[in-house]
């Protein structure tokens, strides 16, 4: 599934959400950069997530097998895992600088919640120690454990080995994934200060600022909250194609669940959690796109000229009627027309 999406999210998606962006989006040249740059990190991401990593988890088993081109080489799990997080962290980064920059164009003038440049330089770079943070996390934490290779010949993962030779081993059984679970601790506090301030400022912005704005009629004004709905949007499809599978992944490898949960339902939420992780992209995208008044118009053209086309049967069926009826003129010649 990964093989057959990546290219099409990278040769032909993205890139043509970029040339909406820049050509076609009425947008500020800071928020139309910003929106640029994470669609570029998207485009990394998913050439990294479906080419060159593949990762597949065991969970609840606390095993990670890798089986892309990176995985054929010396590359140690460690340092792929990473990587994935390098780019998983980067595409925080512009939405972040988006929404706080769009949030403080709305404010009017004297409102208690506007400041400086500078402050929002601050609280961007306060957002982005508690990101980065979870790169070093990730590269300390993610250890294999001496037991690796005791536990790969075990029943349970001995045929995973037909499939790659790159393995991450966290720990010896279910629920113990060592010191990782540092990380996730890390990881989860991260994501509570990011996510919350997120969803805080644009609550403020849709609800308050919204309604502020329905008195007021500016072209300006209802682009900026149009573009604000798409970024809402986008951060609740975040939460339920991104954070939520990878908050139920980290749960199922430190709680032991599977007393209470089959084997075949955790099989079907290995897959679920690898689709919903891997299509999180093209969903930002599509968001964006169905709100870009340009590519909405262009759709809409298309849709009436496929609709206005004459059929071709039709038009033959005509044509032979017509002939059929200046025959009957032409050897009657006191027939007229109405």
């Amino acid at each position: 599934l990964r093989e057959c999406f990546w290219p099409i999210s990278v040769f032909l998606v993205h890139p043509f959400t970029i040339f909406v962006l820049i050509r076609k989006s009425p947008m500020s040249i800071d928020c139309k950069s910003a929106f640029v740059v994470h669609h570029i990190v998207l485009m990394c991401f998913d050439y990294y997530n479906g080419a060159l990593y593949q990762m597949y988890t065991m969970a609840p088993i606390p095993v990670f097998i890798c089986t892309g081109l990176m995985c054929h080489g010396a590359a140690e799990g460690t340092s792929i895992l990473t990587g994935l997080s390098i780019l998983t962290i980067s595409l925080c980064f512009p939405y972040l600088f988006i929404m706080l920059r769009m949030h403080q164009k709305m404010l009017f003038q004297g409102s208690p919640l506007k400041v400086n440049k500078n402050t929002q330089v601050f609280i961007l770079l306060l957002l982005t120690a508690t990101l980065i943070s979870n790169i070093f996390g990730f590269y300390r934490w993610t250890v294999d454990i001496p037991e690796k290779e005791e536990i790969l010949n075990k029943e349970d993962l001995i045929w995973a080995r037909n499939y790659s030779s790159n393995f991450l081993v966290l720990g010896k059984s279910i629920g113990d994934i060592g010191p990782f679970t540092n990380e996730l601790i890390l990881l989860a506090i991260s994501i509570l200060i990011n996510f919350t301030f997120y969803v805080s400022i644009t609550y403020h912005a849709v609800y308050k600022l919204g309604r502020q704005m329905t008195h007021v009629q500016s072209k300006t004004h209802e682009l900026q909250l149009r573009f604000i709905y798409s970024l809402t949007i986008q951060a609740i499809l975040t939460a339920c194609f991104f954070i939520t599978p990878l908050a139920l992944l980290f749960v199922a490898l430190v709680i032991d669940l599977s007393i209470i949960i089959p084997d075949g339902l955790f099989a079907f939420s290995r897959f679920l959690f690898l689709m919903l992780f891997s299509t999180c992209s093209f969903s930002h995208s599509a968001v964006f796109l169905s709100k870009n008044p340009w590519f909405k118009q262009h759709v809409k053209r298309r849709v009436l000229r496929s609709q206005v086309t004459p059929n071709p049967t039709n038009m033959a069926a005509t044509t032979i009627a017509f002939d059929g009826y200046s025959r009957a003129r032409s050897i009657f010649p006191g027939s007229s027309s109405y």
